[in-house]
Order: C-alpha cells, then sequence, then structure tokens
C-alpha cells in the first residue's frame, strides 16, 4: 500500500469507464456490462438456487420462485449504469412488469379495466402519455430527461428560444425580449421583426406571438408543411439503423433466407414511421399557430392547457403506425409521462421519494418479468421475450400474444366439459 499510494479516484467506477480510457463510446461498454453482468447473476442465482434446493428441483413452485428472486438479485446490475440512466430504465421495466401481470390476471379471468378490450386501447394510452410529455415539453422541460427533451426539441418545430419565452409569458414570469427579438431578427430579418415587437413591447406579455414560432415566413401553412419536411429529414436515418439493425442482429437466420425482403419491409417499416413522426409534429406546430391566430383576435392571454391539448390532438397520428407497434409506442412513452407527472407533483409537495428508490423498483420490476419470462412467457411482451432468449441462450417459444393463451384455456375448458 505504501508503494502504490491510493488514489481517490481508483475505485471510482465513473473514472474508469471514462471514455478518456477508451477508443469507443462509455454508453457502449456501460450497456455491454450491465447485459453481461445481468444474463451473469441470473444465470448463477438460478443454480444455486437449484443446488441449495435440490430434492424439489422438480416442483413447479420451486422453479417459480427461483426466477423471481434470480431476477431480483440480477437487477443490481443497474447499477453499472450511468445514473442519469437509472431513472429511465427503472420506470420502463417497471412499465413492462405491469402489462405482465395485467396481462396474466386478464388472460386468466382475474381482472381487467372497462374497454380494455377496446381496438385503439393502446392508442388512447399513448395519447395521453403523449400529451402530458408535450405539456411538459413546453412548460416543464426539466421533468423531462435531458437527453429526450432535447430530442424532442431537436425534432420538434419550435426553436428552444421560442419555447423559454411561451413558458415564461404562460407563467407570468418576465420574458427574455431581447434574445427573443435576435432569434426573430436572425431568421426572418426585419420584416419579423416589425410583426413581433408591438406584442413585445406590453409592460406584461400576454402571448409569444404567431410570428415568433416561424419568423422566417409569414404563412402558418407553408411554416406546417417545411415542420413535416424537416422532421421527416431528419428522423428517416434514424428510423432506418432503428428497422435494419434488429432485423439484423435478431433474426440473422431470416435475413440470410431473403435478404432482399427484409430490407424491403424494413424500409417501408421506417418510411411509416417517419411518416407518423412528422405528422405529429406538424400538427402541434399547426395546433399552436391556430391557437395564437384565435388568441391574437381575441385578446386572449396564453394559456398553457392548450399545450396538453395539442399534444391530445397530435397524437392522432399514431393510427398510422402498425397496431403492435402502437403498443410499443405507448408503453414507451407512458414511464416518461408518468415521472414527469411525479416529479410536478413532487415540486408541489404532493407526492414522496424513497431512498434508492430507482434501484429497488427496477429490481422488484425484473423479478416480476423474470418469472413471467420462466413460467407464462405469453404474457411477457414479444419484444422482451425475444431480448431476453437472445441475451439469456434460452429458447422459450414466444407466442404471437395474451389473446391465444385465452383461446387455449377456452380450448381446455371445453374438451373438459
Amino acid at each position: 500500500l505504501t508503494i502504490f499510494p491510493r488514489s481517490p479516484t481508483t475505485l471510482s467506477l465513473n473514472s474508469l469507464l471514462s471514455e478518456t480510457h477508451f477508443k469507443f463510446r462509455e454508453e457502449a461498454v456501460r450497456s455491454g456490462l450491465f447485459i453481461g453482468s445481468f444474463t451473469g447473476l441470473y444465470k448463477a442465482m438460478m443454480f444455486v438456487l437449484s443446488r441449495n434446493n435440490s430434492d424439489e428441483k422438480d416442483s413447479p413452485k420451486s422453479k417459480k420462485w427461483h426466477s423471481a428472486v434470480a431476477g431480483f438479485v440480477a437487477g443490481v446490475s443497474m447499477l453499472v449504469m450511468d445514473k442519469s440512466w437509472h431513472r429511465t430504465l427503472s420506470l420502463y421495466m417497471a412499465t413492462r412488469a405491469i402489462q405482465c401481470c395485467y396481462n396474466y390476471n386478464k388472460a386468466n379471468g382475474l381482472f381487467h379495466f372497462w374497454g380494455s378490450s377496446w381496438n385503439h386501447g393502446d392508442s388512447l394510452l399513448f395519447a395521453l402519455s403523449s400529451a402530458s410529455i408535450m405539456y411538459a415539453y413546453v412548460m416543464r422541460p426539466e421533468t423531462l430527461p435531458k437527453s429526450y427533451h432535447k430530442f424532442i426539441v431537436r425534432q420538434g418545430p419550435i426553436h428552444e428560444t421560442v419555447l423559454n419565452a411561451v413558458e415564461d409569458s404562460c407563467r407570468g414570469s418576465k420574458v427574455d425580449t431581447v434574445r427573443l427579438m435576435n432569434y426573430v431578427k436572425d431568421k426572418g430579418g426585419e420584416r419579423a421583426v416589425a410583426a413581433v415587437r408591438p406584442y413585445l413591447e406590453k409592460p406584461v406579455v400576454d402571448m409569444i406571438p404567431v410570428e415568433a414560432l416561424h419568423p422566417h415566413t409569414s404563412s402558418s401553412i407553408l411554416a406546417t408543411f417545411q415542420s413535416f419536411v424537416g422532421t421527416a429529414q431528419r428522423i428517416l436515418p434514424v428510423y432506418l439503423s432503428l428497422t435494419l439493425v434488429p432485423a439484423v442482429v435478431l433474426r440473422t437466420n431470416t435475413v440470410l433466407k431473403d435478404p432482399a425482403g427484409v430490407l424491403a419491409k424494413s424500409i417501408f417499416s421506417a418510411a411509416r414511421s417517419t411518416a407518423f413522426l412528422a405528422t405529429f409534429c406538424s400538427s402541434y406546430m399547426a395546433q399552436a399557430c391556430l391557437q395564437r391566430h384565435i388568441f391574437q383576435r381575441m385578446k386572449w392571454k396564453d394559456n398553457k392547457i392548450t399545450y396538453w391539448v395539442a399534444g391530445l390532438f397530435s397524437s392522432l397520428a399514431v393510427l398510422m403506425e402498425k397496431k403492435n407497434r402502437r403498443s410499443e409506442l405507448a408503453l414507451y412513452c407512458f414511464p416518461r409521462a408518468a415521472d414527469s407527472i411525479f416529479l410536478i407533483l413532487n415540486d408541489h409537495r404532493l407526492m414522496f421519494t424513497v431512498p434508492y428508490g430507482q434501484l429497488v423498483l427496477f429490481c422488484s420490476s425484473m423479478s416480476a418479468i423474470m418469472f413471467f419470462y420462466e413460467n407464462h412467457v405469453k404474457t411477457v411482451s414479444p419484444l422482451v421475450a425475444k431480448l431476453l432468449n437472445r441475451f439469456l441462450e434460452h429458447d422459450i417459444q414466444i407466442s404471437s400474444g395474451i389473446e391465444k393463451d385465452a383461446q387455449d384455456k377456452k380450448m381446455i375448458k371445453l374438451n373438459e366439459e
């Protein structure tokens, strides 16, 4: 110890995994360690539990609780990820765990929500979640993960300078008119400045005018169309990578057998998703412009609830996606919306935080997911089940969904009768 003096950063995980020590991205390293440690811990715990309960290894109950305990212990692997990921991972996996529990209860006739059999229930969940997210996007950006908020701002039609001014205006705070006017002048020149200035010279700025949303043009229709085209151009390469890479990694045999068919399906899927997101963003832009045209004519003050409503109606664009894709989008947005609502309520002291709550939530969620994966795989999302099959090197047959499980139960019941 005296020969090798200990540095305070020697055992720091952040310093060991920082990009100064690697020739590739830190996030990729952490993700690989996370997946590897989870699968290793899970398999090790399953082995230890089976050896310690060798007299019960043929018992179905023994196997069931083994997977739950192993999943909980393996959840500790989340600590490998950067702290900024902890909240997102825990909320996302909690949503998946709730989905498994709900599917199991519904399949066995124990519990289900009224209207859960409605064909567009997933679209409704997406719409409500998106409405909360788009409200936070304008009014409470600090309640969204930084990377997620940056993604929305980057893909969205409204510049961050204008968003900040809108937030201050709705809250009755002082608007940074100098910064806003510089942005308007830079994008639209003196014409746009002349249109915006009368609204900003008031003692209290009641509303950021529509001209500030698109200073480069005086036409809201043209601005909406440009928003659609701009979003499509930015997001199409992203969706192409999100469709092609999983196809190659998760369906390698299919790609080798029919590469042209897989490529065509991937391109069509990417184009479909691009149309959805571009329509969502341009629709939000159109509603923000329409609201301002009406409010400016009626001389009304801006109202923050309109941004929630705009997010709700913009979400109708999700109907352009495939049915199974809508469910994935709803489950992707729901935890972020729930997190934003929780933080808002916590700010108003209507909620409270729990020490190490994120870690406990993640471990508990993985315990439930692994329990259902090992014992009732039909209740698990096909996407999650495929990923677990891949990482754990299992060969558990994945059904097309919970409906097939319910049909099987009905057939067994009929046969018994």
